[in-house]
């Protein structure tokens, strides 16, 4: 993870956090970490403030909110766009500057801008990437292999940037009754499997480092 005293270009990337999540018996019986909202409600103001605080007419942030949505092909999923339960939930609803990228597949970088967009912001700076939303298993895991396989956040001199998971930021779904494992059991080994192509962190350490970027920029300010 960036340390305090250096600040490098980054972008927040918050996966399928939509109404349509909130139809337990469509995605499973029981679902993984209950700090999930609380951790996206507490980060995304966060970094917001970093992005005011570093923000400026002559120099822009080097900060970015993305924000990704899942559009079912199928029209009996709560995620289909058809359905009211496509849009975002009200903790983590996109203020009209943050762009939406909406996806069909899993994967956030198949069909879409996405990879386009981030490496426009990266500018050939390795930078640090940071990954929250759900499911953990899926979408999230999906799309952070993928991040760390193209090197999105890599420089044009082949630097190495970071993809960070935010464990505590995601969540994921027990399959049904039968399934084995339970939903924190498929959170842990998921999580665990993504060592390989990020670093994890959580979100108390994640706000401690974005705390001390902004009230570094507003120290400098005064």
């Amino acid at each position: 993870m960036p340390s305090s005293t250096q600040q490098p270009r980054t972008a927040l990337l918050l996966i399928d956090i939509q109404e349509g999540f909130k139809y337990p018996n469509h995605w499973g019986p029981s679902r993984s970490n209950p700090s999930f909202e609380g951790n996206i409600t507490s980060l995304l103001p966060l970094y917001r403030d970093l992005i005011s605080s570093t923000d400026s007419p002559s120099q822009p942030s080097p900060h970015k909110i993305i924000h990704i949505a899942h559009g079912s092909k199928s029209i009996d999923s709560p995620l289909h766009p058809s359905k009211p339960s496509f849009a975002f939930q009200s903790f983590a609803k996109p203020l009209p500057h943050e762009p939406v990228i909406t996806k069909n597949v899993n994967s956030a970088f198949i069909g879409t801008n996405l990879e386009e967009v981030l490496r426009a912001h990266f500018d050939g700076q390795p930078g640090t990437l940071w990954a929250v939303g759900l499911t953990t298993d899926h979408c999230v895991s999906t799309t952070v292999r993928m991040a760390g396989n193209l090197g999105v956040c890599d420089g044009r001199g082949g630097e190495k940037g970071e993809v960070i998971l935010v464990e505590d930021a995601t969540a994921c779904w027990k399959k049904n009754e039968e399934f084995p494992f339970d939903a924190e059991t498929i959170h842990a080994v998921h999580v665990d499997s993504l060592r390989e192509f990020a670093s994890i962190a959580k979100t108390g350490e994640v706000e401690t480092l974005w705390r001390e970027w902004t009230s570094g920029e507003k120290s400098e300010a005064v």
